[in-house]
């Protein structure tokens, strides 16, 4: 049967923040309940996805594919043809027209925490560990605009193998995370879809 992948947001950036600031149990028991940053993208059980109609006050389309502009102007992310998308509410979560090829771009308030690329980069495999089955790093890059690039293979809870990159990065008060990656499929296969959308992708200084 055919399906179409369903990203959930997961309970996970409050955590990314208080380890990568080095806060023990006890510390991070009396922080306010809404935390820091509510949630990171992690790709988890294929299943349905609502047809994904982008409202026109959010979008626009090119001859290059959808450009998704957030309704804050936090960040803007353009889709190759073919691609839905859908808002998480922490984000967006896209998926290619063949459900091969996914991701999505996650954003939280640091709350006046200001975290080193070695610190986003620790919390962010932390996290992905605890989440995630069958994980190996690859290779770590920082990336001319000052976001880290991580690659990594993996498997959702589902079992479905993951050929990935995340990229991290701090802006102001926000943290942006954006995920891209295969879905039993190799990441090199859309390597011409990836580099349009992280060529697109732009956060807010």
């Amino acid at each position: 049967m055919k399906y179409a992948l369903r990203f959930a947001s997961l309970m996970v950036l409050a955590a990314l923040v208080i380890s990568a600031c080095g806060k023990s149990p006890s510390t991070a028991s009396s922080a306010p309940a809404q935390s820091p940053l509510d949630t990171a993208a992690s790709p988890v059980a294929p299943s349905s996805l609502p047809s994904a109609s982008p409202a026109p006050s959010v979008t626009a389309s090119t001859t290059d594919g959808q450009v998704y502009k957030e309704k804050n102007n936090l960040f803007e992310i353009t889709f190759p043809e073919g691609y839905t998308y859908q808002e998480t509410g922490s984000g967006l979560a896209f998926v290619s027209g063949d459900q091969g090829f996914g991701g999505s771009v996650d954003f939280g308030a640091a709350q006046g925490n200001k975290l080193t690329n070695e610190q986003l980069e620790k919390a962010l495999k932390d996290e992905y560990e605890k989440r995630l089955e069958a994980l190996e790093w690859q290779e770590t890059k920082p990336q001319p605009d000052g976001s880290i690039r991580v690659d990594w293979t993996g498997k959702d809870p589902q079992g479905n193998a993951l050929d990935a990159v995340s990229f991290v990065e701090q802006r102001g008060d926000t943290i942006y995370i954006l995920n891209l990656f295969g879905v039993n499929k190799s990441y090199q296969d859309y390597n011409s879809d990836a580099e349009k959308i992280v060529g697109s992708y732009r956060v807010k200084p």
